[in-house]
């Protein structure tokens, strides 16, 4: 029960003691009232009367008598009049039946009014004659008390009315800030952090509401320094100070993430760039101006990096730089290469270099699990190909075509995905999420295959691609879920803890498809309370605003929300606590080596303990080694995934 209405029962139960104490003394002190009215009515009447006729008792004039008597009854509101003898004889005797109009018996019962007996003496001479007794009627007096009675109740009630109605209001405005506190407590269980701007004018609450309002700020100066610190590590350990890309230690741990991740990246193309003659330019123009040069050539190449998805760059060292876009094939590699030399003529032409032959491109492409060094020794000699070729040249280092290129080039792509959209031709793998600690099955993630022409299952980093070109995320997202919940309808599945679905960032910005999932998973609340619903760190952060309506529906519906591949770029952690996911998984660049790398196991504890501090359980992707899963669990690192946990299988 509230405070404000424990107070308004507590008020109500005082002012109707007080009412009915009051109501009852009223009542009854007019009742009293009353009856010495009438008392004295009644002796009032009978002294008048007996003075009256004692001249006519002496004489035993009965009929005087009578008529005087009869006059007086008349006249009066009497009860009985009866004038008797000295032997107690009645000489005359007057009664009228009691008669109370308008008045409840039970008020006659519950409130009784006495009769007074009126006495007096009839004298003849010296001598006693007889006695006069008189008794008032009582209902005009019952009238009154009831009339007066019910002027008093409707009174006390109306005054109660109005009382209780002020003390309501009172109250409202009293305990309001109780109810802004209990506003703001739930609001920093949210994650959220609002400080109340009014003060309330009852001293006791203001100094509750400051310092309430002192630990929610404190609280979030907490979380904003744990957050700055951790950035901090993190940039100390894989930043480039002086362009703000990462560092060469950053690129080769994100592109091994990349080649150990075939699920979702089949492929991809790794640029080398190369400023020439840096060492002089220093020299001439001094180390403001190299830096001002390697700024520049950073944002060509963040121009060119930022349309696609999960792409990075980095500084390697002096005047080179390194750019990796997943998922491209050779084709697109050589356009993108094309754009970025081309683009090396604006340093010139801004009058960042003294030369037109700024800079020259090696390009390779990574498909397989061969290793990083493989690849960057692959494109530094595409590097020294393209120098030799000229200035601003660059050259593509091309790989023999792999068995699931030549699937993969087989297929008209638009007309095959079409096709398995419009046929629901898709095959659905599942890889188990684990508990650090017992290994119970947190949950079971779901990977896309479709079925190739030679029927060879491709994995999602073959043909999300050619969806991502086509602009097919929504129907492809859209296929999945529909297949993921129709198949957990079935009985077998009952036992399953939870289903993890990756979203792309085109559907979970798009309020249509937000919509429909919206409706899908209200038609089937059992199933919406099993789905966990994956974005990447990368997608999400495109447009927080689109995400946060999307975390808000899903867990509208009974569904929970999960932020994938978290870590990868150089992004604030402050916008952690403004959404309200349920579980944050650290991307496997951190992952690779922790056991072995003081840096990274920091990382990773320090994002532990600003989740905790949310309400948000981290897991860790691609843990692959023993060593790598005991460190997790000394990290207190919730659940696992990677081949280690489990590799995908058919579960539905």
């Amino acid at each position: 029960m509230t405070l404000f209405r424990q107070l308004i029962i507590i008020i109500t139960t005082l002012f109707l003691v007080v009412f009915l104490g009051t109501f009852i003394v009223s009542v009854n002190n007019t009742r009293v009232f009353l009856s010495s009215q009438l008392q004295s009515h009644a002796q009032d009447a009978a002294t008048s009367l007996g003075l009256s006729i004692s001249p006519h008792a002496a004489s035993n004039d009965l009929i005087t008598m009578r008529s005087m008597v009869d006059a007086m009854f008349d006249s009066g509101y009497y009860r009985e009049i009866i004038v008797v003898d000295i032997n107690g004889n009645p000489l005359v005797e007057r009664k009228l039946p009691v008669t109370i109009e308008e008045v409840p018996q039970w008020f006659i019962n519950l409130v009784p009014l006495e009769t007074p007996l009126g006495e007096a003496l009839v004298m003849a001479g010296w001598q006693q004659a007889g006695m006069v007794n008189v008794r008032s009627n009582p209902g005009i007096a019952y009238a009154k008390l009831w009339r007066d009675s019910i002027g008093m109740f409707w009174w006390l009630f109306g005054a109660a009315i109005i009382t209780l109605g002020l003390g309501w209001i009172i109250l409202k405005i009293v305990l309001r800030p109780l109810r802004n506190l209990e506003i703001q407590a739930e609001a920093i269980c949210r994650r959220e952090y609002p400080v109340q701007e009014k003060m309330p004018w009852t001293r006791e609450l203001r100094s509750f509401v400051q310092a309430m309002n002192r630990m929610v700020t404190k609280v979030k100066e907490m979380f904003e320094e744990q957050a700055r610190a951790m950035e901090k590590m993190r940039a100390h350990a894989y930043m480039d100070s002086v362009t703000g890309l990462g560092n060469r230690r950053h690129l080769e741990a994100q592109l091994q993430n990349l080649i150990n991740n075939p699920e979702q990246f089949a492929g991809g193309a790794l640029f080398l760039l190369e400023l020439r003659g840096f060492k002089e330019y220093n020299d001439r123009r001094g180390y403001q101006a190299g830096d001002d040069l390697l700024r520049q050539a950073t944002v060509l190449l963040s121009n060119i990096s930022n349309p696609h998805p999960d792409s990075f760059c980095a500084r390697l060292g002096g005047a080179d730089f390194a750019m990796v876009i997943p998922n491209i094939d050779a084709t697109e590699a050589e356009t993108i290469g094309k754009q970025l030399s081309e683009s090396l003529h604006h340093l010139y032409e801004g009058g960042m270099t003294d030369s037109r032959e700024v800079g020259n491109i090696g390009i390779a492409l990574y498909r397989g699990q061969d290793s990083v060094f493989k690849y960057l020794s692959e494109a530094d000699l595409a590097l020294r190909t393209a120098q030799a070729q000229g200035g601003n040249a660059w050259h593509l280092e091309k790989p023999e075509q792999s068995a699931q290129t030549e699937i993969a080039g087989a297929q008209n792509w638009s007309t095959f995905l079409n096709e398995v959209i419009a046929k629901r031709r898709i095959t659905l793998l599942f890889q188990p999420v684990k508990c650090c600690v017992s290994e119970k099955i947190l949950h079971y993630e779901v990977l896309l295959r479709l079925m190739g022409n030679n029927e060879q299952l491709l994995s999602a980093g073959v043909f999300m691609p050619y969806v991502n070109r086509l602009g097919l995320h929504r129907e492809m997202d859209r296929l999945v879920v529909s297949e993921v919940i129709e198949r957990m309808k079935l009985d077998h599945t009952r036992d399953i803890p939870a289903i993890a679905i990756n979203l792309s960032p085109e559907s979970a910005h798009d309020a249509a498809f937000s919509d429909w999932l919206y409706g899908e998973l209200k038609k089937n609340p059992d199933i919406a309370s099993k789905l966990i619903f994956e974005v990447t760190e990368y997608g999400a952060t495109k447009n927080l605003d689109s995400i946060r309506s999307l975390i808000d529906t899903v867990s509208l519906a009974g569904a929970k929300f999960s932020l994938d591949h978290f870590g990868r770029g150089f992004r604030s952690f402050g916008y952690l606590s403004s959404l309200k996911i349920h579980y944050l998984k650290v991307d496997g660049s951190y992952i690779h080596g922790i056991d072995q790398d003081k840096d990274d196991q920091f990382f990773v504890d320090a994002v532990i303990k600003i989740a905790h501090g949310l309400d948000i359980e981290v897991i860790a992707e691609s843990v692959e080694t023993r060593e790598e899963w005991k460190m997790l669990q000394e990290l207190n690192v919730y659940g696992l995934q990677g081949y280690l946990v489990g590799e995908p299988a058919d579960l539905l």
